[in-house]
């Protein structure tokens, strides 16, 4: 499922196919040095890390780390985005490229346009960037897309000190305003043109319920539950409810 596109890359989904990919890149020497080591060694537990660390997402949150492919060919040269990290108050713009691809300013590009989406698409008004303190690559990256350092301090999510990059919204909204434009992601989500950020507009209680004994996080599958979910798009009964994630819509339990 594409998530969104730059001048040179597309970010769509993982899938099962991406396991040989997402092995290398976990064993990037890098990978390992500046973010963890998964312990992935086969494609079998690429396979399984796939759907675990990122498909799950993809319906928990209505965002995660996404496969970055490059327009003109079609191959896969990384993985970006954003998830929410127990630990961190907001979410979190991460990305990691094989050393083969680095130099291309892809990583730039792609954390660019995730911030964009962030804002744009999903209606982040806080978002955090966090890399090792010796990783200034990175930390580079995210002050060229607009973030600013907030320095080195230990985090809760990470077990040593982090260097810490911000960006709030600067602009006052009032409740109102913000369920006005959840409203409008909404409609999009389940309209088609924001598909993959449709679990970023219900409750965590609806999530919930959604989840309860899912075995099919395909894209398929989504799409199927935003046709369920299509009448309810104008239905100005659905509830907005304020979450530690910001305001969401309440799904009835039958629908």
């Amino acid at each position: 499922m594409e998530v969104l596109r730059t001048a040179r890359l597309r970010l769509r989904w993982f899938g099962g196919e991406d396991a040989p990919f997402v092995r290398g890149l976990l064993n990037e020497p890098a990978w390992i040095a500046n973010i963890y080591d998964a312990q992935v060694r086969t494609d079998e537990q690429a396979a399984a890390w796939i759907r675990e660390r990122l498909e799950a997402r993809y319906w928990l949150l209505g965002y995660g780390f996404w496969a970055v492919e490059r327009l003109e060919d079609g191959e896969t040269v990384g993985l970006a985005g954003v998830i929410k990290r127990d630990g961190l108050d907001h979410p979190d713009i991460g990305y990691g490229f094989p050393a083969r691809f680095w130099g291309h300013g892809y990583a730039r590009e792609a954390a660019s346009g995730t911030f964009d989406y962030c804002r744009q698409v999903l209606g982040l008004r806080d978002l955090l960037g966090t890399t090792s303190p010796e990783n200034h690559a990175s930390g580079r990256v995210l002050l060229a897309i607009g973030m600013g350092d907030d320095g080195v301090r230990q985090t809760e999510a990470h077990e040593g000190p982090s260097h810490v990059y911000s960006w709030h919204d600067p602009a006052p909204r009032s409740d109102a305003e913000d369920i006005a434009a959840l409203r409008l992601r909404w409609r999009a989500a389940l309209r088609g043109d924001a598909r993959p950020a449709l679990m970023a507009c219900v409750t965590p209680e609806t999530v919930e319920r959604v989840m309860a004994s899912r075995t099919d996080l395909s894209p398929a599958a989504l799409d199927h539950l935003a046709r369920r979910w299509l009448p309810l798009a104008e239905d100005p009964a659905l509830r907005a409810v304020r979450t530690p994630l910001g305001w969401r819509l309440d799904i009835p339990a039958d629908r």
